[in-house]
């Protein structure tokens, strides 16, 4: 029997889909071994990185706050069609309006007894978070966000915490307090207070792009609106300049961000002409480059482009309880509606790349 060499072993298998890789690893010791070292892993995010694409919807169905993922499929030319499939995790309707941040496979979550946990849903690997020894302890609002270290190969979740203003203990407070939790060692840390002020419209989860996970926000100085994004390396804040057909006074109120076609995106919130923009080159302002969705009837919440088909995936409605997945085509400004099979859709949190990451990341504690 010839021998396949390893480099080339793991060349191929890295190929497959992250469901299909934990069959793999039932095929014998070796080859679980194999399949479940670090560098495997990270070869294959690596090639999971070149089809973003090829991705799934995390959802919330409308009996209840189950959480299911759904992959969306062109059954034929006139055809889309979208499988979810349950999870199994009962979240807390917080995540209604906070979403759920991700990255790299990994989801932050929190269940309905209020525990936090960071989950793979692919691999079902979950990871309970400990409280922050840091946290307020009257905190009127606290706002997540989870991003990749490359620097010091860590995931990091950040918290973005402050009081109410009428609160009998702190009246006259207006900090806006960090806390950094590390991953790879299981530890909280305080950071430096936020220069900016996050009391805005829409304080959801924060988005990860380019080693740094972002918001909207105001400047504390004349309170008009920007992006900020805090680098998990530095740990410290660094403004993006925003497109210059926003009002610099009011977007941070009525927008949000993602990542569409691996660009950092801005959107607006319920608006039946949705005018979204993409950031092509990361932190240059002329590289926004503007799209539109028009429809009298509906909002629209863009999330997930696909670039070689001019085409994105839309949820329709999507501040109403009836909210509909659709495919709209840039360049014909036509619809194709996306049918959902197995579960009624009440919100669509967002959506992740299915990877190998644990979330434990080479941490030494016990995994459960």
């Amino acid at each position: 029997m010839k021998i396949i060499p390893q480099d080339l072993l793991v060349s191929i298998l890295s190929r497959l889909p992250a469901k299909s890789i934990g069959r793999c690893r039932c095929v014998s010791k070796p080859w679980r071994c194999l399949l479940s070292e670090v560098h495997f892993i990270k070869a294959h995010l690596d090639r999971t990185k070149e089809f973003m694409d090829n991705g799934l919807l995390m959802l919330i169905s409308n009996e209840s706050n189950t959480l299911y993922n759904a992959n969306i499929t062109h059954n034929s030319l006139s055809e889309i069609t979208a499988l979810a499939t349950e999870l199994g995790f009962v979240v807390s309707s917080k995540l209604w309006s906070e979403g759920i941040p991700s990255c790299n496979g990994l989801i932050l979550i929190e269940d309905d007894t209020y525990k936090r946990l960071l989950v793979n849903p692919t691999t079902k690997e979950i990871r309970e978070l400990p409280v922050s020894p840091y946290a307020l302890p009257r905190a009127r609002f606290t706002m997540y966000g989870l991003g990749y270290d490359h620097v010091s190969d860590d995931y990091k979740i950040v918290t973005i915490s402050y009081y109410n203003n009428n609160n009998v203990h702190e009246p006259y407070c207006t900090e806006m307090f960090v806390n950094v939790y590390s991953v790879r060692s299981g530890t909280w840390k305080q950071g430096e207070s936020s220069p900016y002020d996050h009391v805005i419209g829409y304080a959801g989860a924060g988005v990860f792009f380019g080693g740094r996970i972002h918001w909207l926000a105001r400047r504390t100085s004349d309170y008009s609106s920007v992006i900020v994004g805090f680098d998990l390396t530095e740990e410290k804040f660094h403004e993006v300049p925003a497109p210059s057909s926003l009002d610099g006074r009011k977007f941070a109120y009525n927008h949000r961000l993602v990542v569409l076609g691996g660009c950092l995106s801005i959107n607006p919130i319920g608006e039946s002409k949705t005018d979204f923009w993409m950031l092509k080159e990361y932190g240059v302002k002329q590289s926004w480059t503007e799209f539109s969705i028009t429809d009298d009837e509906s909002d629209f919440m863009p999330l997930v482009f696909i670039a070689g088909q001019r085409e994105v995936v839309v949820v329709k409605d999507e501040r109403t309880f009836d909210e509909k997945l659709v495919m709209y085509n840039l360049d014909s400004a036509t619809f194709k509606d996306i049918t959902m099979h197995t579960v009624d859709v009440s919100y669509v949190l967002g959506y992740f790349t299915e990877t190998l990451v644990s979330p434990y990341h080479n941490h030494e504690a016990q995994r459960e």
